[in-house]
């Protein structure tokens, strides 16, 4: 009798339970809504050059320069780990642009998404850079110990990088 109600309980559990693609298809969907997904444009983007990315203290750092060659340039910079929490970050206090002549600006609008361990923000740096400038560095400051992390982009051939 007792194995007749394991066999009915084990059956009743098999069936309850998602399948193995179900469960895949969740997981992709949760980490696609942690850092928004990456849609046509953002990997157009990628593709040329546009996005760098970099790791240290088990924090990766990705900027992406959305609008080459456009005044006021337009950054997302994601903050991505499994081990610390990044909500005490203030993307207006940790990012700054840096023109050629050593020249620090802030973003003028800053737009976040995501938490804990996952978040972005778009910030644009209105009418700061001089037109004069031939490159700019994108610099992440204090994030997990680390002093700096540098993403440079070049002008001068209008596409970032």
């Amino acid at each position: 009798m007792f194995r007749l109600i394991a066999v009915i309980a084990g059956l009743f559990l098999i069936s309850a339970s998602p399948s193995f693609a179900q469960m895949m298809d969740q997981m992709e969907k949760h980490m696609g809504g942690q850092m928004g997904g990456m849609n046509k444009q953002e990997a157009r983007t990628e593709a040329r050059g546009l996005a760098q990315e970099t790791e240290a203290a088990g924090v990766t750092v990705k900027a992406v320069y959305k609008n080459p060659g456009e005044e006021g340039p337009v950054f997302l910079v994601a903050l991505d780990t499994h081990t610390a929490d990044l909500e005490g970050y203030r993307f207006e206090d940790i990012v700054v642009l840096r023109d050629d002549a050593g020249n620090e600006y802030r973003p003028q609008a800053v737009t976040e998404k995501g938490s804990g361990h996952h978040r972005e923000a778009l910030l644009e740096f209105k009418d700061a850079i001089p037109a004069s400038a031939k490159t700019l560095d994108l610099v992440v400051k204090g994030v997990a110990g680390v002093d700096e992390r540098v993403f440079k982009f070049d002008l001068r051939n209008k596409t970032g990088k």
